[in-house]
């Protein structure tokens, strides 16, 4: 009995927590998705344009979110406080910027549907009804 509880107890965690937050971009940016690394060099500030020459403009949730938490730790494979670190060294030295920092999802979806060149992630994309729909880049290879 311990053992099926165990075993119950496992599945629960990993079924609770196997989607993570979905990266998500403006239709005017890349068509293809993104290596995990690509992920964290733009989510970090350092990379700031797209292969075409536009700039990236980065949207995030507030840091203490659950979803800015899971993005962090399943799509960039970092912990939350080690992104805001980068970010501080970047605008402290005056090389940088901070991503702009959005209250909710469905702010993040209107952001990057309307900004060209932007990305952001969210829990669940929902579809848009204009033209402007946003693209979710489902796989991240690692």
């Amino acid at each position: 009995m311990r053992l099926l509880a165990t075993w119950m107890l496992v599945l629960y965690l990993f079924c609770a927590h196997s989607t993570a937050a979905q990266v998500i971009v403006n239709d005017s940016a890349i068509d293809f998705p993104l290596p995990a690394q690509e992920l964290r060099l733009i989510f970090s500030m350092q990379k700031v344009y797209w292969p075409d020459g536009q700039k990236i403009q980065v949207f995030i949730l507030s840091p203490g979110s659950e979803v800015h938490k899971e993005f962090c730790f399943k799509q960039l494979d970092m912990m939350p406080y080690m992104l805001q670190r980068r970010w501080d060294r970047l605008v402290y030295s005056g090389t940088g910027e901070r991503p702009i920092i959005l209250k909710n999802e469905a702010e993040m979806q209107a952001q990057i549907a309307r900004t060209p060149g932007s990305i952001g992630y969210v829990a669940e994309p929902v579809l848009s009804d204009d033209n402007r729909v946003t693209r979710s880049l489902y796989e991240t290879s690692h």
